[in-house]
């Protein structure tokens, strides 16, 4: 009897460590897939900087809804426009810490002076440029990806947005002569190569923050401004635009990201379907980017703002006078291999 008894207890205590083993296993599971072999519902956060309802808000909800169906559910989403969270250099560096999983956005320079180089002057000048600059298997998405990556970040998809011009609340002098020097004051961002885009077109660069573009235009401490295209500065400068020079200095394009803790944390089947959306969204951006970009002028033209019509040639006028003093200042702040490896790719 004792020998029996004895057995049956080795035999309770066997099938409760087993039983123990597999919580302990379900239990310490961080990501998408369980001990069980069940996925966990993760819910991600996701910021970006337009306002809702914007084109770019509908798009990230878009991609948000297709990566939710395509992980049967297992991804959701918190969603944070108009830059809810922070400034989105302050963000880029909570995704890098996993403060928040998500960004779209620009890629801030005070992280890394290198990831300034998606917005250097004339880097492409027309959009079938942008389309090779900018494709998957481009030695820019390349670089980028690896200095993602130094900073525990995981690149998903670009999203491109517009061409670059400058705005101006006071009267262009010879806006189609790029050796023009009208002295006009004008705010641009605190990035080497819109600063001297702005001098070598003859302008007097101040650099301020976009937040504080509004106000300096408003009480007149710059006249203008360089560093976005028609749909900001239709939105950011409402009834401050008295002309708009779309001279195409430098092409706007942001990254999406996740941190990569969380991204290793995830399923092969939710990584695939963020992947997939992803794909999807910089697809469909394509295809609108350009159209919504000619819109936007005309917007600016409806409001009463007199937009410059450019010729092709004097396009690559431009072009050719901000490379020629611009581009080997900037390479050396970028890294010149990388800079000449972007360059070379595209020519």
């Amino acid at each position: 009897m004792k020998k029996v008894l004895a057995l049956v207890l080795a035999m309770v205590t066997s099938m409760s460590l087993v039983a123990c083993g597999g919580g302990a296993d379900t239990a310490g599971s961080s990501g998408g897939a369980s001990g069980s072999g069940e996925e966990k519902t993760v819910t991600l956060s996701l910021a970006h900087i337009r306002p809702v309802d914007s084109s770019a808000d509908i798009a990230i909800r878009a991609f948000a809804d297709e990566a939710t169906e395509l992980s049967d559910g297992t991804i959701q989403f918190d969603i944070y426009p108009a830059s809810q969270l922070g400034e989105y250099t302050t963000v880029q560096e909570r995704v890098s810490i996993g403060d928040v999983d998500m960004q779209i956005a620009s890629l801030g320079s005070n992280m890394d002076k290198f990831f300034a180089m998606s917005n250097a002057a004339y880097l492409c000048a027309t959009w079938d440029e942008a389309r090779k600059l900018f494709a998957e298997d481009s030695e820019m998405v390349k670089l980028y990806t690896e200095k993602l990556a130094d900073y525990n970040l995981t690149y998903l998809a670009n999203y491109p947005l517009y061409f670059g011009g400058i705005s101006l609340n006071t009267d262009a002098i010879d806006p189609t002569n790029p050796n023009a020097k009208s002295g006009i004051k004008i705010r641009v961002p605190s990035m080497t190569t819109f600063e001297k885009t702005a001098t070598t077109l003859g302008y007097l660069a101040t650099p301020l923050p976009s937040s504080e573009m509004f106000t300096a235009v408003q009480t007149g401490v710059v006249d203008g401004a360089i560093g976005a295209g028609a749909e900001m500065y239709y939105g950011n400068l409402s009834g401050l635009n008295k002309y708009y020079l779309p001279i195409n200095d430098h092409f706007e394009c942001w990254w999406m990201y996740i941190n990569t803790d969380k991204w290793n944390s995830l399923s092969d089947k939710q990584r695939e379907a963020l992947q997939t959306a992803a794909k999807h969204m910089t697809e469909k951006r394509w295809e609108v980017a350009e159209q919504e970009t000619a819109e936007y002028e005309q917007k600016l033209a409806d409001s009463g703002c007199v937009v410059v019509e450019y010729t092709e040639e004097q396009l690559q006028n431009f072009a050719d006078v901000v490379r020629e003093a611009v581009w080997p200042v900037i390479a050396e702040e970028y890294g010149t291999e990388n800079f000449e490896a972007v360059t070379n790719s595209i020519k």
